[in-house]
């Protein structure tokens, strides 16, 4: 019995981005970004929001205690004293300028002295950038008197609060650094498990029934490791039972076909060999005459090259050797055997077509065999057709494969032995052994193909097969 190997088909190459650690690295280091983004984001407001409500607080404490100490200075022009208040003011860190104006806009002091004496149209000032403005006006006895102007720097702040940020985002990506390597590490341990299933599965499907994991985790891939090696045992089992099974259904299918070829060849050797049996005795009757004698020794002769013609054909039938499948031209192959049947005697009054499209028409198969195929094919079309007729040898192209037919205008087969008609030792001729197109058969399959037969009785008959095109 030779064991069938069925190739696996080609493992798939899987891009990395495709695999599942891929996936599970970037499923953790997403979910990583989103939240610590949002973390560092509300850190990053609400830090930003407080220092720059200490600022503004700040700010608005010196503008109220200048606006108290400018009052008195204010009411009697106590220009001195009002430049002292804006020096003081002006030694305050993150203050860009001071300034103290009458109720007339013109500035009395300021941190400034190039400002002094100038006019300032308070309604049309125009803001700086990185500088908070504030003005608190000053009044005495619910009058106003003059106004205090304050610039505070915020490039402080806004250097503070981008470091923070920038720290904040350093820290996005570290978290997702780790968190990828911990991802990795974590798919790596996954996936090396599924990996090793997956080989032993590969395994298996290769015909390697004793392979089996070792996977010692306690979580859902070592159960399925447990699962799979439970699996591969029943399979192992069960392949072991439908081996011996196969084996005793092989040896009762050989020993009956044992019994049939023997039950065939008794049956087709037991009427010649009667008659040469006859014959011999007829031979030793002394009252034999000279006619009997003659007619006796045709029998002999008739019968013996019988059964030698039953003989070869069943050594023929048992000697098939190895197909040598090579590239040749079917086409000139069928011609040759056409012209040779052509030039028998018993087939001049059969016409034998060769139709093909293409020529030559070159397929894979071995030339000897493909000979004998062939011959016996068309005999047997010449042989169904005892009042002559037509043989046609078609050859047709189907994609990768040749399609070969031959069709005659003969008796046709009945339907009773159609589908027993490449058994051995089936037949519809009295002087057929019915192994010719078995003989057929085995050849054809051994060229991976298969003899297909249509008739219809008395409308002729079709066999085809195909090669593969070389």
């Amino acid at each position: 019995m030779t064991d069938m190997v069925y190739p696996l088909p080609a493992e798939p190459k899987v891009s990395f981005f495709q695999t599942l650690r891929f996936r599970l690295i970037v499923s953790v280091a997403l979910v990583h970004a989103i939240l610590m983004g949002a973390f560092v984001w509300l850190a990053v407001t609400k830090q930003s929001e407080n220092i720059r409500t200490d600022l503004i607080n700040r700010a608005h404490a010196l503008t109220s205690l200048m606006a108290v100490a400018s009052t008195n200075a204010l009411l009697s022009e106590n220009l001195g004293s009002l430049a002292e208040i804006t020096g003081r003011v002006k030694r305050q860190p993150d203050v860009v300028y001071g300034a103290i104006v009458d109720i007339r806009g013109d500035v009395l002091a300021s941190t400034d002295p190039a400002q002094v004496g100038h006019h300032i149209d308070l309604a049309r000032r125009s803001r700086r950038s990185h500088v908070l403005d504030l003005r608190d006006t000053v009044r005495a006895a619910g009058q106003p008197v003059g106004t205090v102007l304050l610039g505070m720097s915020t490039r402080a702040l806004d250097a503070h609060i981008a470091e923070t940020r920038d720290q904040g985002v350093a820290f996005i990506l570290l978290a997702i650094v780790a968190g990828s390597l911990v991802a990795g590490a974590l798919s790596y341990v996954i996936t090396r498990n599924l990996h090793t299933l997956m080989g032993a599965a590969r395994d298996i499907g290769g015909g390697h029934l004793a392979a089996r994991v070792n996977i010692r985790a306690r979580d859902e891939v070592g159960l399925l490791g447990g699962a799979f090696n439970a699996m591969a045992e029943s399979l192992e089992a069960t392949s072991d039972q439908a081996r011996r099974e196969h084996e005793k259904r092989t040896d009762a299918e050989r020993l009956a076909c044992v019994g049939e070829l023997s039950a065939s060849i008794a049956h087709e050797i037991r009427n010649p060999l009667s008659a040469v049996i006859n014959s011999v005795k007829l031979l030793g009757h002394p009252s034999l005459t000279a006619a009997d004698r003659t007619q006796a020794i045709g029998i002999l002769n008739t019968e013996t090259q019988r059964l030698q013609r039953i003989l070869n054909d069943f050594l023929d039938f048992s000697r098939i050797r190895e197909t040598r499948p090579v590239a040749d031209d079917i086409c000139a192959l069928i011609d040759e055997v056409a012209h040779l049947i052509g030039e028998d005697t018993q087939a001049r009054a059969v016409r034998v077509h060769v139709q093909s499209a293409d020529r030559p028409c070159r397929t894979l198969h071995d030339p000897d065999q493909m000979r004998q195929v062939i011959w016996n094919l068309i005999l047997n079309s010449v042989q169904a057709m005892p009042d002559g007729g037509d043989v046609y040898c078609r050859l047709v192209r189907e994609g990768a494969l040749v399609r070969v037919s031959i069709a005659d205008t003969g008796c046709g087969i009945p339907d009773h032995l159609l589908e027993r008609i490449v058994r051995p030792f089936v037949t519809g001729r009295k002087q057929g052994t019915g192994l010719g197109l078995s003989i057929v058969q085995r050849i054809l399959m051994q060229h991976g193909t298969r003899l297909e037969v249509m008739s219809h009785v008395g409308a002729g008959t079709e066999v085809s097969f195909t090669l593969e095109a070389a």
